[in-house]
């Protein structure tokens, strides 16, 4: 007889089904045993369910959902766990779950849905987390996850929901990052990551929000950031971030929350596009800024403008200066080749002119 789904919502199924040792009564036999041919499994939304996950569930082998969010489960998620080999979705959200993410996890290679989110787990994302293939919601965010971010996650090519923050990532975002293709929603809020934004940002086409804040990037936001049309909602603020905010980012046109405060960047505020909607707020604690009244900023003097121009004037003598000496160098290197081969011919045809004449020798 299979059971296509039991729910548990709003009960109190607290240690006669799963106790605090780990071991398992003579009713959680029975339950997990009545469970054999159920696919879909819900005990969420505070069922107080205590104690640690007992091992036999994995021999629930025809689940393809099994949703234990926000109960108070403790330990470690079972080693064995990858026995459940046709599960779709796991929820283990909002428990206090601690310890690595075991391997057997990662080769669940129909998972889908994956939240974890609000527990204790650790350690680095695992190189095999590119096994799931068909994963679209990822949800690691409030735990102690720790280490750079696999690169291996870029491989996800139908990832559409990401959430990590609130962990202990350092490192920076993988430079792939832009084969997420299809990725709608990042959050990396609130973790240890430096260096600068990756440009294959601008490959995500579909991305409508993300937030970067409260990390430690820095460099220049790239100017191909406008390539991400759909962008509504981007957070970059508390960072290290410098330079200008380019102007090319007017073309956002569904921009909706733009937030660059606590940087240390600096010059002109652009004014067109949707920036004219925005407030204050999205530019506090700008190095020195300079832009439209309404944003509580000086404004832009003729001086500043002409000091951006002359600015840019710089950059270009700069670089065609470069290109002038590039070209005066190849035009001498070209000149001096042709003259030592001119004087290679010349010393030839004058070695051809004395030879076979006899040298006399003089004899004392």
């Amino acid at each position: 007889q299979r059971v296509d789904a039991m729910a548990g919502g709003h009960n109190s199924l607290h240690k006669d089904v799963i106790n605090p040792r780990g071991s398992v009564s003579g009713l959680a036999w029975i339950m997990i045993h009545s469970l054999f041919f159920c696919i879909l499994f819900s005990a969420s939304s505070s069922n107080l369910i205590e104690g640690t996950i007992p091992l036999p569930l994995s021999n629930l082998t025809k689940l393809i959902s099994l949703d234990l969010r926000f109960n108070k489960i403790n330990g470690l998620i079972p080693p064995n766990i990858g026995s459940m080999n046709r599960l779709e979705e796991l929820g283990l959200s909002g428990n206090a779950l601690e310890g690595l993410i075991p391997d057997s996890l990662y080769q669940l290679v129909r998972m889908s849905n994956l939240y974890l989110e609000m527990n204790e787990l650790s350690g680095p994302i695992s190189t095999s987390i590119n096994n799931p293939t068909n994963l679209r919601e990822f949800y690691l965010n409030s735990n102690n996850f720790s280490s750079g971010i696999s690169p291996a996650l870029c491989e996800l090519k139908n990832l559409i929901w990401l959430y990590l923050q609130d962990n202990i990532f350092t490192g920076e975002l993988p430079l792939d990052v832009g084969n997420l293709v299809v990725v709608d929603k990042m959050d990396f809020f609130v973790n240890q990551l430096s260096r600068e934004l990756p440009v294959s940002l601008s490959r995500l086409q579909m991305l409508e929000y993300l937030n970067l804040s409260k990390n430690s990037f820095d460099g220049n936001i790239a100017e191909q950031l406008d390539h991400i049309l759909n962008l509504d909602s981007i957070y970059l603020s508390h960072n290290k971030l410098s330079g200008e905010i380019p102007k090319s980012l007017e073309k956002l046109q569904d921009i909706h929350v733009l937030d660059l405060s606590f940087n240390l960047l600096k010059g002109e505020i652009p004014s067109g596009g949707k920036f004219s909607n925005l407030s204050a707020e999205s530019f506090l604690g700008y190095y020195a800024p300079c832009g439209a009244p309404k944003l509580h900023v000086p404004v832009c003097s003729d001086g500043a403008k002409m000091h951006n121009k002359c600015q840019h004037a710089q950059s270009l003598y700069f670089f065609s200066e470069w290109g002038f000496a590039l070209v005066k160098i190849v035009w001498i290197l070209i000149v001096v080749a042709k003259y030592r081969k001119r004087g290679l011919v010349k010393h030839d045809q004058e070695v051809e002119r004395f030879h076979g004449i006899t040298i006399p020798v003089i004899t004392y």
